[in-house]
């Protein structure tokens, strides 16, 4: 009788040890699948940013200043605004931003992090170049052009004053050899020179 128990014991116990096995194997295999699904590349689409010069248009150097001591007073500014981006990873970039309001030409150093989708949508964070704090949070998008990539930029940031200033450009590259990169629209100066007044823009660090 015991015999025939532990023989009819072990034919339950088969199919049970198959099926646990079964489902071991089957949960390996799908933990490798979510290994695999998680370590995706980086994607690339935007990687030609790196060592990119973006300048603002003769179209675009006007902004709004409002003035905060008479609240129904906005005042137009001319200036120049050139992001040097300085590396690049995964949809992310980062540079360094010069910005010249007004006849004064007072350099404005930031620092600028950068997001861009696979869509163009581009989200942007400007650092203060001296003490780190955010400055401003512009958004934009990339649009074609005449075939040429412009990042056409928005934002509203603070002035010194308790005002704000508002902007929005079709940034455009620029590079040696172009008319714009020995003389920029309203700074007429030559983008290295315009640029000398800052620290280089920062690289992302792994």
């Amino acid at each position: 009788m015991i015999n025939g128990l532990q023989y009819f014991g072990r034919k339950l116990l088969y199919p049970v040890f198959f099926v646990v096995m079964f489902v071991a194997s089957f949960g390996l295999v799908s933990c490798n699948k979510v290994q695999a699904q998680i370590q995706i590349p980086a994607y690339n689409d935007w990687a030609w940013f790196k060592d990119t010069y973006w300048i603002v248009p003769e179209s675009g150097i006007y902004s709004i200043a409002h003035n905060p001591s008479n609240p129904s007073q906005f005042n137009v500014l001319r200036g120049q605004t050139v992001f040097h981006l300085t590396d690049y990873f995964n949809g992310y970039f980062t540079g360094a931003v010069v910005v010249k309001l007004t006849q004064n030409l007072v350099p404005s150093c930031q620092y600028v992090l950068g997001q861009v989708t696979p869509q163009g949508a581009v989200y942007l964070t400007m650092f203060n170049a001296n003490d780190g704090t955010i400055t401003n949070e512009p958004i934009g998008n990339m649009v074609l052009v005449n075939n040429e990539w412009t990042m056409v930029n928005t934002m509203t940031g603070p002035t010194n004053n308790g005002g704000s200033v508002s902007h929005w450009a079709y940034m455009v590259l620029s590079k040696p050899g172009d008319a714009t990169w020995d003389n920029l629209p309203f700074a007429h100066e030559s983008i290295p020179e315009f640029m000398s007044s800052c620290p280089p823009g920062p690289m992302i660090n792994f």
